[in-house]
């Protein structure tokens, strides 16, 4: 029997009947939440990587040349991952690129058009986030959603506004592949997926030119169009609230990224998981 003087919060959230999670998706973050390294290094890596990211920043416009290099951050950014999170957050990292190709799929073969493209990524190892077909993993990533937001916009004949009636939905765009994380790799740390971000987005600003780095951190503010699409193709209201920002008067380069970034990958698993629930049993 549970301690009703006593109620924790991860057992508030392993028993809230309104998340849009699995059982199996709220014990990995309870898991990545409670490492040591939330407590102790975050507060610190946090204070020194946005100093470090503004810095950096503006002495990278200030140069006359582009300090860029895709091989350099493909190599680094598949050793850190490998050696330096727990398999927790290797696999939140992995799945997040997997759910928003998903989403996106998902939108395109249900939006009675051609025009909107299907994307490709769908990592299952973290070997797979580096290079992929020449570019690198993360840049894809972000360049996938601009297009496909281009794209749902750029022909009269792509219907993203119209509710569709369930029996006539394709789910099939929602089937993901097992993801292996090396469990029984031997890691130099455990870092969780918020430290490690701030640390792998010092490298993202370093390696990639400042138009890229500028495009990958708009990217997480397209949201709203992703949410708004998926909302009325299922006639879902509940899509569109996940969205952080749905005034334009918000879309510029936010000083703690980071913060971006983590209500984006949270975001898109909702979604993932609300669009789930609505599948038709077999």
């Amino acid at each position: 029997m549970r301690d009703r003087k006593n109620p924790q919060f991860f057992e508030a959230i392993n028993n809230d009947p309104h998340l849009s999670l699995s059982s199996y998706d709220r014990q990995l973050y309870e898991k990545d939440m409670s490492r040591r390294s939330v407590r102790i290094l975050l507060p610190l890596v946090r204070l020194v990587m946005i100093v470090s990211i503004a810095l950096l920043r503006m002495v990278k416009r200030l140069l006359p040349f582009t300090i860029k290099s895709h091989g350099l951050l493909n190599r680094l950014g598949v050793w850190f991952m490998a050696n330096f999170i727990s398999k927790e957050a290797l696999e939140y990292i992995i799945r997040h690129f997997q759910l928003e190709s998903a989403l996106i799929n998902f939108v395109a073969s249900n939006c009675q058009s051609d025009a909107v493209i299907p994307v490709t990524l769908m990592p299952t190892h973290v070997s797979q986030l580096g290079d992929v077909d020449g570019m690198n993993a993360i840049v894809l990533h972000d360049i996938n959603i601009y297009n496909h937001v281009i794209d749902t916009g750029a022909s009269a004949d792509v219907r993203v506004d119209q509710q569709l009636p369930l029996e006539a939905i394709d789910f099939s765009a929602l089937t993901i592949p097992a993801i292996d994380v090396e469990p029984h790799r031997r890691r130099l740390l455990n870092l969780d997926i918020e430290t490690a971000s701030y640390i792998m987005i010092f490298f993202l600003v370093l390696f990639l030119s400042d138009e890229e780095a500028e495009r990958a951190a708009l990217s997480l503010q397209l949201d709203e169009s992703l949410m708004a699409s998926l909302s009325k193709l299922t006639g879902n209201p509940s899509f569109q609230r996940l969205s952080a920002y749905p005034f334009m008067h918000h879309i510029r380069y936010q000083t703690d990224v980071v913060n971006d970034l983590r209500h984006h990958m949270m975001s898109i698993d909702y979604a993932y998981h609300q669009c789930l629930a609505m599948k038709p049993s077999p």
